[in-house]
């Protein structure tokens, strides 16, 4: 663990790095980069789009249950035209490890994020980690980012402070405060109180568990508040809005640029333009309404690509953060056919989604999308990672990453374009607050083919139940490939249970060494309401006017 005189010369060196990594030709000699793959005035663009507790088979390509009419039109046809991975999963199985991950490449053992942040955070990401953002604007590129960040927002850690150009989104999740207009979710949450201090006692005191009543979510513009209660239901609109404004402007100007777009959907409270696309599944709801909204915020934004004629020169990729959450019935999401079939027969029932270490909580629907580049009409069970989009890009681009620290997730430009199958891969997946301890490895992929589960229920289905919290000693393994539902684990007395132990055993001290060997971060999690984004005080919530 690194001391913070460490933290601050590595942060230094990080720096000095990062202003060196633009590929010019007197530098390219000193730091390997190799100007003739690339050059300034035809690097790739990057678009990476993230869904906030989208299931994987929320995405209609994923999963098609009894010929059911998908919600995401526009998106299955993407990925058509791309490659889709059957196989990719999240860093973690909520939200600010998982972003965490997307961003550094790194799991939260290494950054120090392995729970979410409060509203009123007095840190965030650690400032000694680079994201992606920081790494490519050193390298010349305009970079900007719209939407939910949720990792920190005080000082140096406002995602505009973290190498992004220009920031326009919401400081953490959607249900972390009131709204005017509530949407969709369990419990039913009452509207923001108006200006009046007896309201306020009162909205507090009434309100269902789980509702946040005391502060309005924000929206930002860059580092200032500019709307408080965020008016969600032109929300997706604007941050579509935002994300092609920015596109037009970098090809206008002729920059190569990474643009970074986090959707509130599918995040409770489902609200949305009721009037656009109020009615339009045909089977699931309100939330195959917001499917539809965010299915079409993502055609719009393809569509600017191609409009500006970058397409052929443009990687889009798309994925979730994590699983759905189960708890929220039907204003959550689909896990497709991974139901954790052992924790709901066997372990009491609970979730197998969102915040456990089940398939249902880090596989995630993702597609890359490059006209030209990728070959169409790929779907590829490679076992991936968000962990891996850093990296990859870095790779495209011929960007170099960082030095002085180790990286969990690959360069997987090959399985992009040359058809390159990655199966003989492990992952691990950190407890993300259901029973055991945050951080810790309870999920782990051996080898492509097996799964060790060490820790189970503890996170809530549909109903609150949390099913049977209990520690595995051994752990139980099964056969991913062939037992896609996690139902029947291999018996701990047979021959192949143990030859997979020993591999199991070796996968984790491997992790643990190199964990032990690499620049490593504690988080301060603290918070106070002193740091509450307030737009102003003087009214009740914040509100920027009463």
């Amino acid at each position: 663990m690194t001391n913070t005189r460490t933290l601050i010369l590595f942060a230094a060196l990080s720096a000095i790095f990062n202003s060196a990594i633009s590929c010019q030709p007197f530098i390219s000699s000193i730091f390997g980069c190799d100007s003739s793959k690339v050059t300034n005035d035809v690097r790739p663009n990057f678009i990476i789009i993230l869904a906030d507790d989208m299931g994987w088979g929320d995405l209609g390509a994923n999963w098609n249950p009894d010929g059911m009419v998908s919600d995401t039109p526009y998106m299955d046809k993407i990925a058509a035209d791309g490659i889709r991975f059957t196989d990719f999963h999240s860093g973690a199985s909520v939200c600010s490890p998982s972003r965490a991950a997307l961003l550094t490449g790194r799991l939260g053992k290494r950054t120090g994020v392995i729970h979410n942040f409060g509203k009123g955070a007095e840190a965030g990401l650690p400032l000694n980690e680079t994201t992606f953002a920081e790494t490519f604007r050193a390298a010349g590129y305009k970079t900007g980012m719209v939407g939910k960040w949720h990792l920190g927002t005080k000082g140096l850690y406002h995602p505009y402070n973290r190498g992004f150009d220009f920031y326009f989104g919401l400081p953490y999740s959607n249900d972390m405060g009131c709204m005017d207009d509530p949407g969709g979710n369990l419990p039913a949450c009452p509207a923001c109180p108006k200006d009046n201090s007896t309201l306020l006692d009162e909205a507090v005191f009434k309100a269902p568990s789980g509702c946040d009543m005391k502060l309005a979510v924000p929206l930002y513009n860059n580092t200032s508040v500019i709307e408080q209660p965020v008016n969600q239901t032109t929300l997706t609109a604007r941050y579509t809005d935002r994300a092609t404004a920015f596109i037009k402007q970098s090809a206008a100007e002729k920059q190569p640029f990474v643009l970074y777009v986090a959707f509130a959907h599918m995040h409770v409270p489902l609200i949305y333009n009721r009037t656009k696309f109020g009615n339009k599944s045909l089977s699931r709801g309100m939330y195959g309404d917001v499917l539809r909204e965010m299915d079409y915020a993502v055609a719009d934004i393809v569509s600017a690509v191609q409009d500006v004629g970058v397409d052929k020169n443009t990687l889009i990729w798309f994925s979730s953060d994590n699983g759905p959450w189960e708890l929220k019935c039907n204003f959550g999401g689909s896990i497709g056919p991974y139901v954790g079939g052992w924790q709901k027969e066997q372990g009491g029932g609970g979730s197998s989604g969102k915040q456990t270490v089940w398939e249902g909580g880090h596989r995630v629907p993702s597609f890359a999308y490059w006209p030209g580049r990728i070959k169409p009409g790929q779907v590829d069970d490679s076992i991936l990672s968000a962990l891996d989009i850093y990296p990859t890009m870095a790779s495209i681009a011929n960007v170099n990453m960082p030095p002085y620290r180790k990286y969990d997730g690959v360069d997987v430009s090959e399985v992009l374009f040359s058809g390159k199958k990655i199966r003989n891969r492990s992952l691990f997946h950190p407890n993300s607050g259901a029973f055991g301890s945050y951080g810790n490895f309870d999920g782990v992929r051996i080898n492509g083919t097996y799964k060790a589960i060490f820790e189970s229920g503890g996170s809530p289905e549909c109903g609150g139940n949390t099913g049977t919290s209990a520690s595995h000693n051994p752990p139980l393994i099964f056969d991913i490939f062939n037992d896609i539902r996690e139902l029947s684990p291999l018996d701990n007395t047979s021959a192949t249970y143990a030859k997979v132990m020993s591999t199991l055993k070796t996968v984790l001290s491997d992790i643990d060494l190199d964990i032990n060997k690499d620049n490593t971060t504690m988080v301060d999690y603290k918070t106070s309401s002193d740091d509450w984004p307030c737009c102003d005080s003087k009214h009740v919530v914040c509100r920027c006017q009463n």
